[in-house]
């Protein structure tokens, strides 16, 4: 699954990245790797893998460290609006705690990151 998502993210998201203000170059890292996570967002699996969790962690330190959480929040709403799964919300809420963790970045169904600075 997270094969095939990964795809249809490289696929769409180029074009959908001229209506957003991150580099693409600096949401491939977020391409790459949040599709481990869409089993559990879209409602496949009950937990999130290891490998997702990891992933959310290296959100994390991203966002406090690196690209910041605007960035990757535009990233993921890249990813969020030109998927054709629909994530669930309930999913989105339980991540950070089936995680062990916070998010550093906002993640919700309707995302709108114009408002983080």
């Amino acid at each position: 699954m997270a094969r095939i998502v990964g795809f249809l993210i490289l696929a769409i998201s180029a074009q959908a990245m001229a209506k957003f203000d991150v580099d693409p170059h600096q949401c491939q890292v977020i391409f790459d790797n949040f599709p481990y996570c869409m089993d559990f967002l879209i409602g496949s699996n009950d937990w999130p893998s290891s490998q997702c969790c990891q992933r959310v962690y290296d959100f994390n330190a991203l966002a406090e460290h690196g690209m910041g959480p605007r960035a990757i929040c535009e990233c993921i709403e890249i990813i969020i609006r030109t998927i054709p799964m629909k994530l669930r919300a309930d999913r989105i809420s339980d991540l950070p705690v089936r995680c062990n963790t916070h998010l550093s970045f906002p993640i919700s169904e309707y995302m709108d990151c114009s408002s983080i600075n």
